[in-house]
């Protein structure tokens, strides 16, 4: 299916600073989406912002694929920044999972 988008920026040390995510977050990407978050986990700075926006769909498997990238992250002992715009839906569906505060969602609700 692959109608999700996955961009890597690039620091002056050429380690990935920011990630932007968008489009179909959905179950049928699933396959792909990790192969883009394994290709990057050894590739990252030490403090990383990544953007999810211009979401058309997005369901568990991404979340669930997410906090994966996010424990490994942790592992690392990498810093990671998030920036979300989501629609109301997309939203509750975060908080419904119970990982809006995880996820340092609290800024959406402001």
């Amino acid at each position: 299916m692959e109608n999700f988008t996955f961009r890597k920026t690039l620091g002056e040390q050429g380690r990935i600073v920011g990630i932007e995510i968008s489009g179909l977050l959905i179950l049928e990407n699933s396959q792909e989406l990790k192969k883009e978050f394994l290709s990057v986990i050894d590739c990252l700075n030490n403090q990383v912002k990544i953007s999810v926006s211009n979401v058309s769909d997005i369901d568990l498997s991404f979340i669930q694929l997410l906090m994966a990238f996010i424990r490994q992250m942790n592992v690392a002992h990498l810093a990671y920044q998030f920036e979300w715009n989501l629609d109301e839906d997309q939203k509750t569906l975060f908080e419904n999972v119970g990982l809006s505060n995880e996820l340092n969602m609290n800024n959406l609700y402001a």
